[in-house]
């Protein structure tokens, strides 16, 4: 799993989070989840970013692992993080 942290132009907008299935209300950066390859999958909240990465990645690995857990999410985003980023 890798992180990416891009400025956040939709800040009037509610953002959903991969990790919990929650909405949470935008900050001025966001955090992308994306897997080795850098396929984006989705966002991040502050309350899952501050469980730290082991914790996130963890989660993520279930998300994968078990397709029922992961109904109405479509990912990857058809978005790749570029190397070394």
């Amino acid at each position: 799993m890798q992180l990416q942290i891009e400025c956040n132009r939709a800040l009037s907008q509610k953002q959903f989070c991969l990790i919990c299935n929650h909405f949470f209300e935008p900050t001025e950066a966001k955090v992308i989840i994306c897997n080795d390859q850098g396929d984006a999958f989705g966002e991040a909240c502050p309350q899952c970013l501050g469980k730290g990465f082991n914790w996130l990645s963890g989660r993520f690995e279930q998300l994968l692992s078990h397709p029922q857990k992961r109904e109405g999410i479509h990912f990857p985003r058809n978005r790749k993080v570029p190397a070394g980023v």
